[in-house]
């Protein structure tokens, strides 16, 4: 126990990682951005979860949908994955750190948990 007295900022680190990864929107934002080879812009990044949501195309979510949507991305989710270093975000754009790709995330095994579900979806 010595060794978890010496450094409690790592408990707090894990706490804000999990807390992120908690909804998941979030974790499809992140499984989103690790797809991508360069920074994703905030427009894309809204127009992908809507249409992740919705079952569509991100071309074919409205523009109402996606300001919607942009409020919860720009308010809610991507500062919880920035108090995570899960991301960074700089002006329009957001990419994943170097401490996202660390983690094992991006496993066949976690690719099935990241659809957000509809609250009347099974």
């Amino acid at each position: 126990m010595g060794e978890r007295d010496e450094h409690p900022h790592i408990l707090g680190d894990w706490d804000r990682v999990f807390d992120a990864l908690a909804d998941p929107a979030r974790r499809y934002l992140i499984q989103y951005l690790h797809a991508r080879e360069t920074p994703v812009s905030l427009t894309e990044l809204t127009a992908a979860l809507a249409g992740r949501v919705l079952d569509i195309p991100p071309n074919q979510v409205d523009t109402r949908t996606k300001e919607r949507t942009a409020v919860g991305v720009v308010e809610e989710h991507l500062p919880k994955l920035e108090a995570a270093n899960l991301v960074s975000v700089s002006r329009e754009t957001v990419t994943l750190t170097e401490h996202a790709e660390q983690l094992p995330l991006f496993t066949s095994t976690y690719r099935g948990v990241v659809r957000p579900r509809e609250e009347n979806e099974g």
